[in-house]
């Protein structure tokens, strides 16, 4: 009986290791989400207010966050860190002044590849 319980006890703790290789089932709200922070980042308008656009996308991103790791989606929480990562730079270096048009371009591309990354696989799920 012993040994049953110390094998009962192995193999759970095994299974709990084992959910961060298994996705996520698809979700409808990180699938709205990741939609608008996809178009929000395409429509990021360099010549506008980049402080102010960089924190509605930081605020965007930080929601998926939160939302994800709330619902212990792991995966998604795992990748959403990096593109919060990005955006929070952008943020901190406009809110200290003007930035260069050809910073703030390069940065919406990396926002725009990342928010796509996410975005496939988020929506990619079943």
């Amino acid at each position: 009986m012993k040994k049953l319980l110390i094998v009962a006890v192995v193999v759970l703790a095994g299974c709990s290791s084992l959910k961060d290789y298994i996705p996520s089932r698809w979700d409808a709200n990180q699938s709205r989400a990741v939609t608008d922070i996809q178009q929000y980042s395409r429509n990021f308008d360099c010549k506008g207010d980049v402080a102010l656009q960089s924190k509605v996308l930081a605020a965007q991103v930080e929601w998926l966050d939160i939302y994800s790791s709330t619902k212990d989606t792991r995966d998604v929480a795992k990748i959403t860190g990096l593109m919060n990562s990005t955006v929070k730079e952008l943020a901190e270096r406009s809110s200290k002044g003007p930035v260069s048009p050809m910073y703030c371009d390069i940065k919406k591309k990396i926002l725009i590849q990342q928010a796509d990354t996410i975005g496939h696989m988020v929506q990619g799920r079943f």
